[in-house]
């Protein structure tokens, strides 16, 4: 396959050009040569002038790769990467698939498409140098006016501050995103506007600024209402329902509650009802304290959970037989428990840690004080720098009266 430099020179000798008139004025002799034997690359304006002096297309020149065989690719590439996305597991395969294309594609759409899919998978298998191909797959989406793409580009780099729980920054981030847009008079279309918006929402939800997340979080939902769009609707109701369980408002939680079901019906998705009976179960086992019934619902869970996936539910199993004072099932159960790496929003996060709080409770109660100050103390320490939640509460209270 050519490269760059050898498809210059096979098409200026094809043309009758000697190097002199091919650089004209506006290159050197000796730069068109440094080009020519791969030496140097050029900018894309000079591409561009080489390519109007040859009298082709500049993506012409860059074309290593046919155009069937890369959107045969991206296609091969979409649907693995769509996947790998519900597992979370082993995005080696879709890299081994796009590293040997990497460095030689052209100037296009599919193109910049695979080097952001391969950045992505970059990124969740750990490897150092994942924002190098991001980069690329940006300047591509710029040049070619694609505002949509970039702005996926830049959620995806501001929610990788946020996984690493660099919350304000990570905000600042995607504002600043929004601005940068609305400077250029960017008209995003209604998808990405409610992505920047959930995103944006959640963040603060992060921060503990309450009011202004529940505020573009309505608007999202009164937008998506307005323009008939169920994208996000999901995730909205969701996370509000969350919300109106942690600030005690009873009657906002069984209204998304009833309207994720409804939507879940009209969807068919079996998903959505998980989500929403482990949402229940847990209000029932922290909020509530209604075990038994909690326990109902994660077992109906448990029954279909074929794959032994279903750790959030083996935490509220463990704290149902807690409250039920079927200890020893109820350590079972908790030990069973693993908090899933992609949890990242301190709402998750907190929730989560109360699993060695109520170890630290169990321990107690079978006289193993040393493993109850243990577990009581791996629970202050995870919990300290969270906001002021019911969860901090509840955990303090459990450090307190153990350790103290």
């Amino acid at each position: 396959m050519e490269t760059l430099g050898e498809r210059i020179r096979s098409l200026r000798k094809a043309k009758g050009l000697t190097l002199q008139a091919l650089a004209g004025n506006a290159m050197t002799k000796g730069m068109l040569s440094l080009i020519e034997n791969n030496k140097a690359n050029p900018s894309m304006e000079s591409l561009s002038y080489i390519a109007g002096q040859l009298g082709v297309d500049r993506n012409e020149l860059l074309a290593q790769v046919p155009t069937a065989e890369l959107r045969e690719l991206l296609q091969e590439v979409e649907k693995l990467y769509k996947e790998e996305l519900q597992e979370l597991s082993d995005f080696t395969p879709i890299i081994e698939k796009i590293a040997p294309y990497a460095d030689k594609l052209p100037y296009r759409y599919e193109s910049a498409r695979l080097l952001e899919i391969y950045s992505r998978c970059q990124y969740y298998a750990k490897m150092a140098d994942w924002q190098k191909a991001l980069e690329k797959s940006e300047d591509m989406y710029e040049g070619l006016h694609l505002v949509n793409n970039i702005a996926d580009v830049h959620m995806f780099r501001a929610m990788m501050k946020f996984n690493e729980h660099r919350y304000a920054e990570s905000l600042k981030m995607l504002q600043a995103s929004r601005r940068s847009f609305d400077n250029r008079n960017a008209v995003l279309d209604p998808l990405k506007k409610l992505d920047f918006d959930f995103h944006e929402a959640i963040l603060y939800f992060a921060l503990g600024k309450d009011q202004e997340a529940v505020h573009l979080m309505n608007d999202a939902i009164e937008y998506s209402k307005e323009h008939q769009i169920f994208y996000r609707i999901n995730d909205l109701y969701r996370v509000m329902g969350f919300h109106a369980i942690l600030v005690g408002n009873r009657e906002k939680k069984d209204y998304y509650v009833h309207k994720l079901r409804l939507f879940a019906e009209f969807t068919d998705d079996d998903k959505i009802e998980t989500t929403l009976d482990l949402l229940e179960a847990h209000d029932l086992n922290s909020f509530v304290h209604d075990y038994a019934k909690a326990e109902r619902l994660v077992d109906r869970n448990l029954e279909k959970d074929k794959d032994g996936d279903h750790h959030q539910f083996y935490l509220e199993k463990g704290k149902a037989l807690y409250g039920l004072g079927k200890l020893d099932e109820a350590l079972t159960w908790l030990n069973r428990h693993r908090t899933a790496e992609f949890l990242h929003h301190p709402y998750d996060l907190s929730m989560n840690y109360e699993k060695d709080a109520y170890l630290a409770l169990i321990y107690e109660q079978q006289g193993k004080h040393d493993l109850a100050i243990e577990h009581a103390s791996i629970a202050k320490e995870l919990i300290d720098p969270m906001p002021d939640l019911p969860y901090k509460t509840f955990i303090l209270g459990v450090y307190k009266k153990i350790v103290q």
